[in-house]
């Protein structure tokens, strides 16, 4: 049997099985990552951040107590004997879920999203709470910040965010964090200041005066560094250990 030039048997492909099954999984890469970023770029043009305020009227409460989920808290002194809350409340694709509700001293904030296909989605708060009444805040996986706190006690907890203070004139500061990062600064001499990080770093500045401290700072594998004169009979206590963080004092 003499072939003709333009003639063909079969057709058949001379690249190897795994050659085809590499160009395969390759394609599929490709289309899955074109429609990640279709998804990614839909979420972006459909972001939306929505403002809410509510006021709550504390009544006879003796304390403020706060209990979130993932949102980051800012709590700011307001100049009224009630708890003005400003939410911010960003959304993408898929809205993102906020509620918030009180029930005696405690005020609830429960709110999620997919950040995955959401980019940028999240609820921030923000605190205005009376002069000088005692302050708890917890978050399971928000950043806690507090400004210009002049009189009171603040405490505020996180399992994975990072805990901030500045400007404090508080009698007493605790902060207690898993593995986020605690920093404070100070205003006025606090009568105790406590942070306890298991492996952020913690750093706390300290303005000098006449009170002396008791100071105690422990890391197992971080690097510890203080500046403030250590007084096993002084006025105030200053506590900061952390498992694997660096821990820095400061006195100024």
């Amino acid at each position: 049997c003499v072939l003709m030039p333009d003639e063909v048997i079969a057709d058949y492909d001379i690249r190897s099985p795994a050659s085809r099954t590499l160009l395969t999984v390759l394609g599929t890469l490709v289309v899955f990552g074109l429609l990640v970023g279709a998804v990614l770029g839909a979420s972006l043009l459909m972001r939306d951040t929505k403002v809410s305020t509510s006021i709550i009227d504390l009544g006879k409460s003796a304390q403020i107590v706060v209990n979130a989920t993932s949102a980051d808290i800012r709590v700011v002194e307001g100049s009224s004997d009630v708890v003005k809350v400003t939410s911010r409340v960003t959304s993408g694709i898929r809205k993102t879920d906020y509620q918030i509700g009180r029930k005696g001293d405690e005020i609830k904030i429960i709110s999620g999203c997919q950040s995955l296909i959401s980019p940028g989605c999240g609820v921030s708060v923000t605190l205005e709470v009376p002069k000088g009444l005692p302050i708890v805040v917890n978050t399971t996986s928000g950043d806690v910040s507090a400004d210009g706190i002049s009189q009171g006690v603040l405490t505020v907890s996180s399992g994975s965010g990072d805990l901030t203070g500045s400007n404090l004139g508080v009698d007493e500061f605790s902060a207690e964090t898993a593995s986020g990062e605690i920093d404070a600064t100070f205003a006025d001499q606090p009568f105790a200041f406590k942070a306890i990080s298991d492996s952020g770093d913690i750093a706390a500045t300290l303005p000098a005066g006449k009170r002396t401290y008791d100071v105690r700072a422990r890391s197992k594998s971080g690097d510890v560094s203080t500046k403030i004169p250590s007084d096993a009979k002084g006025a105030g206590f200053v506590v900061a250990t952390s498992k694997s963080g660096d821990i820095k004092l400061r006195s100024q």
